[in-house]
């Protein structure tokens, strides 16, 4: 109880809001609830003193948390000013990491997160004119490797009883999905187009699979940490315990996506900017928030969904877990009878025996039947929140590389001399032999996937030069002359097809750039009156703002690139930096 009430008269304070009744008089009956509120009067009557002074050591931190208006963090880190000035420092420390580290640190802390337990609290503004904010209380659990439950009770007063409240109970467990929930509606539609809660049960679902993936980020964001284009580390606070502070977008972010996922919920644009805290010994994300970007695609965005986000302003989504424990939980959905099945059969499989460290532990095993007629024999391990699996496809006729869902998938030799061909994302790595197509994918670094994938034995063959991959090269192989940005954070490979190259940027999470470059001397006339005029190192482009395009002539060359997670700023400043090869 004590944690809820502590974690609303924080939010009250941070958003102005009004404490209820019952949480006063639970305040007037609890010392140490009563404790906190004065700590967070305290903190307020100190920044009413004056301007303080930054040390230059933390100018970047304070900057960083001065985004956050009126919020407990943003006197947290004045006051670990004044903490430095008097010899002191209160909740804020100095060992900053930079983005890069930070998939290293997920993968250092995976093997000891056997499982994480925590409350949730999550605050959800301007899903309609007449229910501004919404509410949410629940829980989370998690056993490693592949169990996890979410429960959220919307404790919100609805105008009346047409409103439906957005209750969401999600749970699965090595192969079982038991999920209730109702679905999104149009914000025009509301309340008329809701529907009561449905219930989604499936069974004997393939390990890791798709599904499974997003929601275990919930955890820890490994995967969306892959690559860092998009991420900045603001600073190392402290809020019921040590943290590392991220400033990110829902694009690269995938775990907000797979808590909204199911459910009633406002939609959130792929640019909104996000503040992220993760506790700093599991890297599991404490507190989110969510804000409206204040960006021309934005705005007709979110005009044509009928919201009225205010850009920069309050938090839209706030996502907070605390009274985090990490131990192994109690998780086992109970499924119905009639619960379909997802066509994975547990059992014995064809697998080649990989040489793993003595700490992975055998988890899941099995079959499943590719639509053809082909099988796909898996294998899968673990240790602890890290996870690893082998499948054997054989019968597979499709002419790309089996298990990717990309084609530009970089080629590879491995320490066996075979060839192979890893995602660009960084999570899995494909093998082509002559009767066998392998996949070899988990949450561990890429060495460790590489390095698996060289001890099975196999050889590894280049694709056929009809596959699309075969087309795939490095930057070093593009044609000379083709522009080229820089590749921080970023991995970028191109295709080279007759007259046109295109490149593909893949970076954390979901945010994906993809560049066009034929010959030309011109643009087609517009289409629309979604566009604006920009300026690219003296030649005027144009961006499209409906779909997320720019384009422009340079060189002899017509540019045309696209994105759906990456905004016109950024996409601007990519092209500003590209140079001829």
């Amino acid at each position: 109880m004590c944690d809820r009430v502590q974690m609303e008269l924080s939010v009250a304070r941070d958003t102005g809001g009004v404490v209820s009744a019952d949480l006063t008089e639970h305040v007037a009956g609890c010392a140490d609830c009563a404790a906190f509120r004065d700590g967070l009067e305290r903190l307020d009557l100190l920044l009413a003193k004056g301007d303080f002074t930054r040390t230059p050591d933390l100018t970047d931190m304070v900057m960083a948390s001065l985004r956050r208006p009126a919020s407990r963090l943003w006197a947290l880190a004045a006051v670990a000013v004044v903490g430095l000035i008097m010899g002191t420092f209160l909740g804020l420390r100095l060992d900053v990491v930079h983005a890069q580290d930070l998939s290293e640190l997920f993968h250092a802390a995976s093997p000891t997160v056997e499982g994480l337990r925590a409350d949730l609290f999550v605050v959800e503004r301007g899903w309609h004119p007449e229910v501004p904010e919404r509410v949410y209380t629940g829980r989370l659990a998690y056993s490693a490797p592949e169990r996890l439950e979410v429960d959220l009770l919307d404790t919100t007063a609805y105008p009346d009883e047409r409103w439906i409240p957005n209750d969401v109970h999600w749970v699965f467990a090595d192969g079982d999905l038991l999920a209730t929930a109702a679905s999104r509606c149009p914000v025009a539609a509301l309340p008329d187009c809701q529907t009561p809660p449905s219930t989604t049960a499936v069974r004997d679902q393939r390990p890791f699979d798709s599904g499974v993936l997003n929601p275990l980020e919930l955890v820890g964001p490994g995967r969306s940490l892959n690559w860092w284009s998009g991420i900045e580390v603001l600073g190392t606070p402290t809020l019921d315990g040590p943290t590392i502070q991220i400033s990110t977008t829902v694009a690269a972010v995938d775990l907000i996506e797979a808590l909204v996922q199911r459910g009633g919920w406002r939609e959130l644009h792929p640019t909104d900017p996000v503040l992220m805290w993760l506790d700093e010994e599991t890297l599991a994300p404490v507190r989110i928030e969510v804000r409206a970007a204040a960006t021309s695609e934005r705005g007709l965005w979110q005009l044509r969904r009928g919201y009225a986000d205010q850009p920069e302003g309050e938090p839209i989504l706030i996502i907070e877990m605390t009274g985090l424990v990490a131990e192994a939980q109690d998780i086992e959905p109970m499924l119905p009878v009639d619960a379909r099945s997802g066509g994975f059969s547990e059992g014995a499989a064809d697998v080649p025996e990989p040489a793993l460290e003595s700490r992975f532990e055998v988890h899941r095993s099995g079959r499943w039947a590719l639509p053809d007629g082909g099988l796909v024999d898996v294998r899968s391990w673990s240790d602890g929140r890290s996870w690893l699996m082998i499948e054997v496809a054989r019968g597979w006729s499709e002419p790309r590389l089996f298990g990717l869902t990309s084609p530009f998938a970089r080629r590879v030799e491995l320490d066996d001399g075979s060839v192979a061909y890893l995602d660009p994302a960084g999570g899995a790595v494909a093998l082509h032999t002559g009767d066998l197509d392998v996949l070899v994918s988990g949450s561990v670094p890429e060495t460790v996937l590489l390095a698996t994938a060289a001890t099975l034995g196999l050889e590894g063959r280049p694709v056929p030069d009809q596959w699309e991959e075969s087309s795939v090269v490095e930057v070093e192989g593009l044609p000379e002359g083709t522009l080229v940005a820089d590749p921080e954070g970023w991995s970028i490979l191109g295709r080279v097809d007759n007259t046109q190259t295109t490149l593909q940027m893949t970076g954390a999470g979901s945010r994906t750039v993809v560049i066009s470059q034929t010959l030309g001397d011109h643009l087609d006339p517009p289409i629309g009156p979604d566009f604006v005029a920009v300026d690219l190192r003296g030649v005027t482009g144009r961006f499209n703002t409906s779909s997320g395009t720019l384009e422009w002539v340079e060189s002899g060359r017509v540019v045309v690139m696209r994105s759906e997670t990456v905004g016109m700023d950024e996409l601007v400043r990519i092209a500003e930096a590209m140079r001829p090869r």
